[in-house]
């Protein structure tokens, strides 16, 4: 019935694609809302995941389980998502003004602990960034948005070995990046980010 349905699908079959969306409509909302961390962003992410299911059905090829294209569909849609925030996120300096946003009524911190954080955040920014693409989308996966190694490995349709060593080295690179910029040390000098 699946293969039925996909195939009429992939001709533009609406009634056929609803029935397929059916049975996988809540597994693509719990997987965009564990990968884009709150119920907003993965409401949007399910959406355009639907849309981007439908307009390439016809692209599906039979070779490998349909839940694991819809996990691959799914995946690629929210990592799209989480870039296309990233880059939205980091605001110019004017845009920031001189504060950076900081108001002492709002926080229980002090001016400096404020540019502290601002600038230990914008430094790890900068070194997950500068990780190749194929071990960040693992990194983002597993520690950012906490998907399991086996969810991790059907999102991207790698081996869960795979999924463990790219987050390792993907550790490792983002870990020896922080402590060239001197952030996460304690006691002694602090280098500037």
């Amino acid at each position: 019935m699946e293969r039925e349905n996909i195939a009429r699908a992939a001709k533009g079959d609406a009634n056929a694609f609803e029935a397929l969306m059916g049975a996988y409509e809540t597994k693509i909302y719990a997987l965009c809302l564990r990968m884009m961390g709150n119920p907003h962003d993965g409401e949007d992410a399910a959406q355009e995941t639907m849309l981007r299911i439908w307009r390439t059905i016809g692209q599906y090829r039979f070779e490998s389980a349909f839940s694991t294209w819809i996990y691959r569909v799914t995946a690629s849609c929210c990592m799209d998502a989480i870039r296309k925030r990233q880059r939205q996120a980091q605001p110019s300096l004017e845009e920031m003004g001189e504060t950076d946003g900081f108001d002492p009524a709002d926080s229980g911190e002090t001016p400096q602990e404020h540019a502290e954080r601002t600038e230990t955040r914008s430094a790890i920014q900068r070194a997950i960034s500068a990780v190749p693409e194929t071990m960040r989308e693992v990194f983002l996966l597993r520690d950012v948005h906490g998907l399991s190694v086996e969810e991790t490995a059907q999102a991207l349709q790698i081996a869960q070995g795979t999924v463990k060593s790219r987050l390792a080295r993907a550790r490792e690179k983002i870990a020896a990046e922080l402590k060239r910029r001197g952030v996460g040390e304690t006691g002694g000098e602090r280098h500037a980010v």
